[in-house]
């Protein structure tokens, strides 16, 4: 698959990289990526990026600076996979409209209109998003209960699904089990997600309704 993939045919980048090892693209730095999404965030539908750690000593874009760019063009970070010892590739896809925001990237996308990167691109997914106001700090931050985290782990595939995750994904996802207000239904949502985790499936969940999207 080519590290850029574009929906209906395959093509390969032109844009002069750091490096690609087999479908994941090494930028060396924020610049890189940004020509990547500024020739192709139009048409592409996904991109797997990929982070040296800092003991390589090897040039490396950031997570940070990789979210914030993919921001500016209406893009998102999502599931995260570790190569090897040294490096780890995140997926990067366009960014729905109706998909739920962290109060991070709502943090970060408000400063970056501060600072005048902001593309129309990004700009018009952000202020079309259906959840508007996003997650605040302390909805974010609650913590899965023990119980509940014991039931997961005892899925072995579940659970190495989930833990390979986006933080923020796994924020999100804790927050909605934890957030209902009734036990059966915190258990019902918490059965949602090992099941969707054991199948390689990545959990939507939004206030007034629920959808299962499969990530490959």
């Amino acid at each position: 698959m080519d590290p850029g993939r574009k929906a209906g045919r395959n093509k390969p980048s032109d844009i002069k990289m750091a490096g690609i090892m087999g479908d994941v693209v090494f930028f060396k730095n924020q610049e890189e990526f940004k020509d990547w999404l500024e020739e192709h965030h139009a048409e592409a539908i996904e991109i797997w990026v990929g982070y040296f750690g800092i003991s390589t000593g090897r040039a490396s874009l950031t997570w940070s600076a990789s979210v914030d760019a993919a921001l500016c063009f209406g893009w998102i970070d999502g599931i995260r996979k570790t190569i090897d010892k040294q490096s780890y590739k995140i997926r990067f896809t366009p960014r729905k409209v109706n998909s739920v925001w962290s109060a991070v990237n709502v943090k970060k996308v408000k400063a970056l209109i501060q600072l005048g990167k902001m593309r129309p691109e990004g700009m018009h997914v952000f202020n079309n998003r259906t959840d508007a106001q996003g997650y605040s700090s302390e909805q974010r931050n609650v913590e899965l209960a023990k119980e509940y985290e014991e039931q997961i782990k005892a899925n072995q595939t579940a659970w190495l699904f989930f833990t390979n995750l986006s933080p923020s994904y796994k924020r999100d996802s804790i927050w909605w089990v934890m957030s209902a207000k009734k036990e059966e239904t915190r258990l019902r949502r918490l059965g949602m997600l090992i099941a969707s985790s054991e199948e390689g499936l990545k959990f939507q969940h939004c206030k007034k309704y629920y959808r299962i999207r499969k990530y490959k």
